[in-house]
């Protein structure tokens, strides 16, 4: 997502681009052999994926064409504030995209493709960078790639959109290169299955019905074409629950008893898309390219998306952190074309403002609910925890507050930008100083027993909590 988005602002700009894939991808000729295409690489495109209000406001800004591709391939684009009232002013940002992570890239390919200056290579990797290693009183310079068969590709600017799993770090350290990471493990890990609605019924959208019973948190994602991709997030050390869930089968029924899953999974006639598909190793993860004393590590080299910033897939971000940054870029790029510091040092400002602080939104999340060493876990009870409760339960009608979440789960403000909005903060304030007139509703669903059982297993004594590992190097 990142490398094409970027590709394509690059080449609107007049800079001439190759794009390297490491996957060898046909040109396939519609969304559905999209969707089946094997990408070994990338198998996270087959997980559940949110997009966000913002990445459609990017594209909306900088590529209302893609948007408009993407709107002719089956996809819609979805209001979050129907409950709040009356529609307000910057409502028309509000709308998350009801899409396929593989039809998304679908159309973002055929775009890039089309475009004049850009040569697309597929089934090439690249093993290192070339350039000249970092000195005491130099920064490293890249000046391009070797690819895994041993072609040498010169370039004034190279971009890493590997992912997380990608060699960065190591192509870095070939060339003297150490960038500083902070990490924390999230504690998750998903099953996800997909479906397709069979019939004509008209189906009954939600931008996302989950919830989080502790020991399992759970999406119901509705995609283009009438598919529905459902995730389960068990706790990594629940080995037990994880096998339970793995099983086509027994993932189904439990979708029938878990609320949010089972307002599709029993109420619609739907058609299994392939079995339960695992993913691992989710994380957060921060990178920073520039030095101690504030100068970049290295030149005529930038890394976007997951390569950059990873963040608790959970909560939706990663694209739209990986389109954002994208098009800081090519902003860099653009005011920057001959001074490689002037541009590094202009998109790690940018990413230091725009990304980060999502960044640190997760990880904080992650100790709220996801984090199994986190405060959830040790049962925050405080009148500070009751009262941002209440907030949220208000924020479920209330049009400020509602607005406000909205703006801030969509990635369109940060919790800085929140504390300036007056209204909002006023609004919280009232909410907080009386948080027994907003009261949180029950959770329900079955408890891990109950669902074990349900599932004809045996249960065991309760996961204990384990903590989590933090690493800065």
């Amino acid at each position: 997502m990142g490398g094409l988005t970027a590709a394509l602002g690059l080449a609107r700009n007049g800079v001439e681009v190759e794009v390297l894939e490491r996957d060898p991808l046909p040109d396939v000729a519609d969304v559905e052999a999209a969707f089946d295409a094997d990408r070994r690489g990338a198998p996270q495109v087959h997980q559940t994926h949110g997009f966000l209000a913002r990445i459609v406001v990017e594209l909306r800004e900088r590529f209302p064409d893609v948007l408009d591709q993407l709107l002719a391939a089956g996809c819609v684009t979805m209001p979050t504030t129907a409950q709040l009232g009356d529609p307000r002013p910057g409502d028309e940002d509000l709308q998350v995209l009801v899409v396929r992570r593989t039809t998304f890239e679908w159309v973002l390919r055929r775009a890039v493709a089309a475009e004049p200056g850009v040569t697309v290579r597929t089934g090439v990797g690249v093993q290192a960078l070339l350039g000249t290693p970092a000195t005491d009183a130099h920064p490293a310079v890249v000046t391009g790639v070797v690819t895994e068969d041993g072609e040498e590709l010169a370039a004034d600017v190279v971009v890493a959109a590997t992912g997380r799993r990608g060699p960065v770090g190591r192509w870095l350290a070939a060339l003297g290169v150490d960038v500083s990471e902070t990490v924390h493990q999230s504690g998750l890990m998903y099953l996800s299955r997909w479906y397709r609605f069979v019939g004509d019924r008209e189906i009954e959208l939600d931008p996302k019905l989950g919830g989080d019973l502790g020991f399992v948190k759970y999406l119901a994602v509705p995609g283009d074409r009438r598919t529905l991709s459902i995730t389960l997030a068990v706790r990594t050390d629940d080995t037990e629950m994880r096998s339970a869930l793995s099983d086509p089968d027994r993932f189904e029924h439990a979708c029938r008893i878990l609320p949010g899953p089972d307002t599709f999974v029993g109420r619609y006639e739907l058609e299994p898309i392939g079995g339960v598909r695992p993913m691992t190793g989710l994380l957060n993860r921060l990178r920073r390219f520039v030095g101690d004393d504030g100068e970049p590590l290295v030149l005529g080299f930038h890394t976007i998306g997951d390569s950059h910033t990873t963040t608790n897939p959970l909560y939706g971000r990663g694209c739209s952190i990986a389109t954002v940054q994208a098009i800081r870029l090519v902003d860099a790029v653009s005011a920057h074309p001959d001074d490689p510091v002037a541009r590094s040092l202009a998109y790690e400002r940018a990413s230091r403002h725009e990304i980060e602080p999502w960044f640190e939104v997760s990880v904080q999340m992650d100790r709220l609910g996801a984090d199994p060493a986190g405060v959830a876990a040790g049962g925050d009870d405080d009148g500070a925890g009751r009262g941002m409760a209440a907030v949220f339960a208000a924020g479920a009608t209330d049009p400020i507050i509602g607005r406000g979440l909205s703006r801030f789960m969509n990635m369109l403000a940060t919790p800085l930008d929140l504390m300036g909005d007056a209204d909002l903060m006023a609004r919280m304030a009232e909410v907080m100083a009386d948080p027994d007139a907003h009261p949180v509703p029950p959770v329900e669903g079955p408890t891990r027993a109950e669902l074990l059982d349900a599932l004809g297993l045996t249960t065991e004594e309760p996961v204990p909590a384990t903590a989590t590992t933090e690493i800065a190097s």
